[in-house]
């Protein structure tokens, strides 16, 4: 007796592989090596066509609970060439009735001569012989006149092969329901093509796992008494003529016959569909179906049919001219008394032309939502019916946050007089256009140019009303912007005039008083004059304070670690703060260089944290915070003074009374102020602008009227560059110095691109601007020469960083302005220590 080992090597030889079918008798040789031989003798070595077995396995497969042979054989029929969605119409089908059975017959009688050669049958005639094997499979009791008819026309031996295969089917089902933990799953048939079946029919994968339950009712049906009533005596009904007079058309379906046939169509049906009656009758509603239904609510009815459920869906369907028409479909089962199913009605209303109102009125609306500006519809009530992508964009909230609450709750803080403007002119006139302030999720301001429009029904009466806004925010803040630099301008004018005759007027008095100092010796007129110098100078000092707002502060400018600078002054707040007053810091440690006057910056802090603290008499929290920040072209619009590039940004805010609106443009004025007489010169603030204007930088104010105010000063700054981030453009004419430079800078861990004349370093500059750093350029390159390529790329870039490598006779041949653009010279020839040194050089502080 063989092994196990060896059976199944040999059952690996013939499929390539060993079905999971065999493992449960892998234990037991013999009844492996008898499951073996049956499979040979009956299927393996069985001359029938190798399509017709599949078809007639998987079929009979479907009377399995255990779906292992069901979608095993499936994926054989799919590998041999059948298409997926015949395999489910041939797993749909309704096993074959008596009378269908007869006809087949009589089709096989009439090619009698053709049967002997089952492999050569055609399409019809093994239709014929399929139906006829399944019936003789599936109705032992009633099947003897169809097995005698088939061994007549197939002869002796063919249909031996049929009927051992039917029997071997049998066997199959039996051993499944024996061993059901059996998995279809690691079946290499359907590892190697499962997926690929139901992807071309995904209805498939539903039958699957719904045959069994589909199997049960067709069992259930077939034992049902006929309770239900003829066609003839179901028209003849009272209620059949108001089922004939409605205007929805309604069919009923037959649940006990195979695929639930059609029974009964109203006029309205055929006057919806095209068809009638005796077109209809017989037939599945599937024939309504077409190209654009939806799959996926053909399988939501069919799961609630399958499951005696009603079921209402809205679905394109096709009339018989081929005309589509949106159906809405509501199907319900009818039952006897006893609870047995008798019929499926289902009605069925044209609804094509409120499905064309919906899209188009979802085409206007994708229309509104491409929309710039944000787009409402209110009802009368002020509530949100429609919200555009835009307004999200806008105002934050998104359509589901928005839509059905109220416009003056979600986007106004109170109910302005502007906003009642608004409301009560649309209904008077048709339409009000203004601007309004509005609050955003995250509670910013926002600005809108606001136009509203009453929309009116068809008889004319006030339905909604139409609101669509542009964002102003920024244009409003730069309009504000340019008024009040228009009057610091103005400002400055006066103030320069009175600086000049003020100084005009003081220096006399000063000299006057040194003069009188040597001419009055006593000690009171000397004290005298004392007090009027002093007082001069004073004079002389605001004077000054007037001219540093004007003209900006200047001073020693070097590099600063601002943090430093920070930290202390925070610390010695601290101690000098009310105990009522809290002050929280939160400085960023990697903080960019500044390049300015610790002096004028240390003053600038000063005035910012005295104006907070003074803005706070009854206690607060004083908060200092500091960050990186690249300044974009978007915020540089937004400020008179901001050019595109890094700052350090230092905001200094309070919880204090706050700033009105009215003043938020003067509080840098000189002399203006708010605190009482004798507490404020009305100079600070005024310093505060000039030390960041002469530093290049620019300051935000944001303030709300007991609630605080933040200053935010924005000075100029430069990022660390590693060596790593820094690429270097080398031009120089001389090949062999071109390659010998080029090891250099790789030796020092820079990136190098290298270039032999003007033209090409220009390119490549053009190409890789935005990682380029520095350029290295030999004086004697040509095409252009150095002079034309250095002033080219400075005018690109002013700030790109220019390194000459000369001879001492090639440097006298620039020009001044030429000299001016260049960081550093780099005398020819230079070792790797002089050219990293040089680098370093003229990159400065900018570099770590």
């Amino acid at each position: 007796m063989r092994t196990s080992q060896q059976i199944a090597t040999e059952i690996e030889e013939k499929f390539g592989f060993l079905p999971p079918f065999f493992s449960p008798a892998l234990q037991t040789p013999q009844v492996l090596e008898n499951l073996w031989q049956q499979t040979c003798s009956t299927y393996v070595d069985n001359p029938l066509p190798s399509l017709f077995k599949e078809k007639l396995s998987a079929y009979l497969s479907r009377f399995c609970p255990v779906p292992y042979c069901l979608v095993c054989h499936s994926c054989s029929l799919w590998e041999l060439g059948m298409k997926a969605r015949d395999i489910l119409t041939l797993l749909e089908a309704a096993p074959p009735s008596l009378p269908e059975v007869d006809e087949h017959l009589r089709l096989l009688a009439s090619h009698n001569s053709l049967l002997n050669v089952v492999s050569q049958l055609n399409s019809v005639l093994e239709k014929s012989l399929l139906d006829c094997s399944i019936f003789i499979a599936l109705n032992t009791d009633k099947a003897d006149h169809c097995r005698r008819e088939l061994c007549r026309f197939l002869g002796t031996e063919n249909y031996q092969y049929l009927v051992t295969f039917i029997a071997y089917i049998k066997t199959c089902h039996e051993w499944m329901e024996a061993h059901p933990d059996v998995r279809y799953e690691t079946d290499k048939r359907v590892q190697d093509h499962f997926n690929d079946l139901v992807a071309e029919e995904p209805e498939l994968a539903h039958f699957f796992n719904t045959y069994w339950n589909r199997v049960k009712q067709e069992q259930r049906l077939e034992s049902l008494p006929t309770e239900g009533l003829s066609l003839e005596k179901l028209t003849s009904l009272p209620f059949a003529r108001a089922i004939d007079s409605t205007s929805d058309g309604i069919v009923l379906c037959d649940p006990n016959q195979p695929d639930n046939p059609i029974i009964y169509s109203n006029p309205a049906f055929s006057k919806l569909t095209g068809y009638q009656p005796e077109e209809v009758i017989g037939c599945n509603c599937r024939l309504l179906q077409g190209p654009g239904t939806d799959p996926e609510v053909v399988a939501q009815i069919r799961e609630a049919i399958a499951q005696q459920q009603e079921v209402q869906a809205t679905l394109l369907n096709y009339r018989k001219d081929g005309q589509p028409f949106w159906n809405e479909l509501k199907i319900a089962p009818v039952r006897a008394d006893a609870g047995e199913l008798l019929y499926f009605v289902g009605i069925q209303t044209n609804v094509t032309k409120q499905k064309q109102a919906e899209a188009q009125l979802q085409a206007q609306a994708r229309l509104l939502d491409q929309s710039q500006d944000a787009i409402l519809v209110l009802n009368l009530e002020n509530q949100i019916l429609f919200w555009n992508s835009s307004a999200t964009r806008l105002f934050g909230w998104t359509v589901n946050e928005a839509v059905g609450c109220y416009v003056d709750e979600l986007l106004f803080d109170e109910f302005s007089p502007q906003l009642r403007q608004a409301q009560t002119l649309v209904m008077e006139q048709g339409e009000w256009q203004g601007e309004l302030k509005h609050r955003g999720k995250d509670d910013r301001k926002v600005i809108v140019d606001s136009r509203w429009t009453l929309i009116r029904n068809e008889v004319g009466q006030p339905q909604s009303v139409l609101v669509s806004g542009t964002n102003i925010t920024e244009s409003k803040q730069t309009e504000a912007q340019y008024q009040r630099t228009q009057r610091f301008e103005s400002i400055s004018t006066v103030t320069k005039g009175m600086a000049h005759n003020l100084n005009n007027a003081l220096t006399p008095i000063l000299m006057s008083i040194q003069l009188l100092a040597d001419k009055l010796p006593d000690e009171q007129s000397r004290q005298v004059l004392a007090t009027l110098e002093v007082n001069a100078r004073r004079s002389a000092d605001v004077v000054n304070q007037m001219l540093s707002f004007v003209q900006g502060l200047t001073g020693n400018r070097n590099t600063l670690a601002i943090d430093t600078l920070l930290l202390r002054l925070a610390a010695m707040l601290k101690q000098d703060c009310p105990q009522s007053i809290l002050v929280r810091t939160n400085i960023a440690s990697d903080l960019w260089i500044v390049s300015g006057d610790r002096t004028q910056l240390h003053q600038m802090l000063l005035h910012l944290w005295e104006n907070a603290r003074d803005a706070m008499p009854e206690g607060g929290v004083l908060r200092i915070s500091a960050e990186n920040i690249s300044v974009n072209a978007a915020l540089a619009r937004k400020n008179v003074d901001a050019k595109t590039g890094c700052y350090v940004a230092i905001t200094v805010s309070d919880t204090g009374v706050g700033i009105p609106a009215e003043n938020l443009n003067r509080i840098f004025e000189p002399f203006f102020t708010t605190k009482e007489f004798g507490k404020g010169t009305g100079l600070g603030l005024s310093m505060v602008a000039g030390i960041v204007k002469g530093h290049g930088g620019f300051i935000n104010v944001q303030s709300e009227i007991n609630k605080g105010t933040q200053l935010k000063v924005y000075l100029p700054a430069q990022r660390p560059i590693s060596f790593q981030e820094a690429l270097i453009l080398l031009v120089e004419s001389d090949d062999t110095s071109r390659e010998a430079a080029e090891m250099l800078l790789d030796q020092t861990s820079y990136r190098v691109l290298t270039a032999k004349d003007g033209i090409e370093a220009i390119g490549l500059y053009a190409q890789y601007r935005s990682q380029i750093r520095a350029v290295l350029i030999d004086l004697s390159i040509v095409e252009p020469d150095a002079s034309a390529t250095i002033q080219i790329l400075k005018r690109t870039n002013p700030d790109l960083v220019i390194v000459a490598l000369n001879e001492l006779s090639l440097e006298h041949q620039l020009n001044d302005d030429v000299k001016a653009m260049i960081k550093a010279f780099l005398k020819k020839p230079y070792t790797p220590e002089t050219l990293t040194a040089t680098l370093q050089k003229a990159f400065g502080t900018s570099f770590k």
